[in-house]
């Protein structure tokens, strides 16, 4: 769907930040990019839809090589939502009603399309107690949840998401994972980057590990993450079921997802020791 190829940046105060990485995001996953802070996750985001270009290395979308025209680029930003971490780099409006219509009239749509759109994404996010309020009056976890429904009005193919639940309480994770297990399941592929690994292990389909600006592990996280040792190379951790499963079974392959496969395998495992 998404293909990176040899990718190399540099920000104009010198600073290499990708160093000849590439990654496939294939059609229909849910896809995690995880990796220390600073090895290039959110540059790469920006190389996603165009609004950084590579110095040398390419970008396809649907197999087609980018190519940046301002066409190109307009029909690109249609199909992929990117969902930054920090909602005031995002908002541009002053109320909410106009935030939400704000991309749907840059596109030039038709009046009465425009209207069901906008309908509709209310109705999804639950957004009539907002419609007139000032943007600035919202709380950081409401922002979030406006720049989620101010990118899913425009009805992409890829949603990409920088660290989705920062700013977020408890409350509001649950909310904000429910609405993107329900954008899934009704065809959007998303790639997102997170520390949370808990989450990427139960969540994620495919995992995309980072470091100094290169792709260095990727595949289902229940086998990304029995490499610990190899994890720990790119100063990454794994997450707290896969770290009590390790302790177990230290050469084991392949780690539980969940707590439930956690306790059915280990009870296929006692089984088997019992009629031993």
């Amino acid at each position: 769907m998404l293909q990176f190829y040899d990718i190399h940046y540099k920000y104009p105060n010198g600073q290499h930040v990708l160093n000849g990485l590439s990654l496939h995001v294939p059609l229909g996953k849910r896809c995690a990019l995880i990796g220390h802070n600073g090895c290039g996750k959110t540059t790469l985001f920006l190389h996603a839809n165009g609004l950084l270009q590579p110095n040398r290395g390419e970008v396809h979308w649907k197999g087609q090589k980018i190519d940046y025209k301002r066409q190109t680029l307009q029909n690109l930003r249609k199909e992929i939502g990117v969902v930054f971490q920090n909602p005031e780099h995002q908002l541009v409006a002053p109320t909410v009603m106009e935030e939400l219509a704000f991309g749907l009239y840059n596109l030039r749509l038709e009046k009465d399309v425009i209207h069901k759109r906008l309908e509709k994404t209310i109705q999804d996010f639950a957004l009539h107690p907002w419609l007139d309020k000032p943007v600035h009056h919202l709380s950081l976890g409401q922002k979030k949840w406006l720049s989620l429904a101010s990118v899913m009005i425009m009805e992409p193919s890829l949603l990409i998401l920088d660290e989705p639940t920062a700013y977020l309480d408890c409350l509001q994770i649950e909310q904000f994972l429910e609405k993107l297990n329900d954008i899934h399941q009704k065809g959007v592929t998303i790639l997102l980057a997170t520390h949370d690994l808990d989450f990427v292990l139960e969540w994620a389909d495919v995992v995309f590990v980072m470091h100094s600006g290169q792709i260095v592990m990727e595949g289902e996280p229940a086998k990304v993450f029995a490499e610990s040792e190899k994890l720990n190379q790119f100063q990454m951790g794994i997450p707290l079921l896969a770290k009590v499963w390790k302790s177990l079974f230290p050469v084991d392959g392949c780690v539980p997802c969940d707590v439930r496969q956690f306790i059915e395998r280990l009870n296929v495992l006692n089984n088997r020791v019992v009629r031993k």
